[in-house]
C-alpha cells in the first residue's frame, strides 16, 4: 500500500472502498457527534459514497483533501485528516482531523496535525490554514495550539454549529 505520508506513529493514506465500515464506526462515536455533528454519515451506502469522492478528489489532487489514518503499529484505521479550501479563498485552507476515541490521548492528533498541515502546505503551496473548532472543545483546541494555530476570533451563526454556541477560529501561517 501507498502512503503519502507516515508520522512517528502513524501512517497517512488514500481511503480504500474497504474502509467504509470501519469509516462508519468512528464517526459514529460520540465524541464525533458531540464536535462535529455534520461529519457522521446515515449509512454505509453514504458512507462508501464519501470514500469514492474522496478517492476522486485525491486522484486528481485537488480539495477537498480527505485522507485515512492509520496506526503505524498495527494498521488499523484509527482516523481520517482532511482540508477544504476557505470559502472564495483558494490560498486558505481549513484543516480537519479526528482520532477514534479509543486512541484518543496518545498525542496522535496532534502528531497527525503537525505533519499533515506540512504536507498540504509543501503539496498544495498554500500557508495560510484554519481549523475551526466548537465553542467547548477543549482538546481540540489544545491540539492547534501545539501546533502553532493562533486563536483569531470567534464565529456564531454557522451551519456546523447546530447548538449555537459558537465556532473558535484558529489560524496558522505557515513558512516554508
Amino acid at each position: 500500500m501507498k502512503y503519502v505520508f507516515e508520522t512517528e506513529h502513524l501512517k497517512v493514506r488514500k481511503f480504500e472502498i474497504e474502509d467504509a465500515k470501519r469509516l462508519y464506526e468512528n464517526h459514529l462515536e460520540e465524541e464525533v457527534k458531540r464536535w462535529i455533528p455534520n461529519e457522521s454519515y446515515a449509512d454505509m451506502e453514504e458512507t462508501q459514497e464519501a470514500i469514492r469522492f474522496y478517492i476522486d478528489c485525491v486522484n486528481g489532487r485537488h480539495l477537498p483533501y480527505v485522507l485515512a489514518v492509520e496506526l503505524k503499529e498495527t494498521g488499523e484505521l484509527i482516523g481520517d485528516t482532511g482540508v477544504n479550501e476557505v470559502e472564495g479563498n483558494s490560498n486558505e485552507v481549513e484543516i480537519g482531523y479526528g482520532i477514534c476515541k479509543r486512541y484518543s490521548g496518545n498525542g496522535y492528533a496532534t502528531e497527525l496535525l503537525n505533519a499533515m498541515t506540512e504536507f498540504i502546505a509543501k503539496t498544495f503551496g498554500i500557508n495560510i490554514l484554519y481549523g475551526r473548532v466548537m465553542h467547548g472543545n477543549t482538546a481540540s483546541v489544545r491540539v492547534l495550539e501545539k501546533n502553532g494555530y493562533e486563536f483569531v476570533r470567534e464565529e456564531f451563526g454557522a451551519e456546523d454549529d447546530p447548538y449555537g454556541n459558537g465556532m473558535l477560529i484558529y489560524k496558522k501561517e505557515y513558512n516554508k
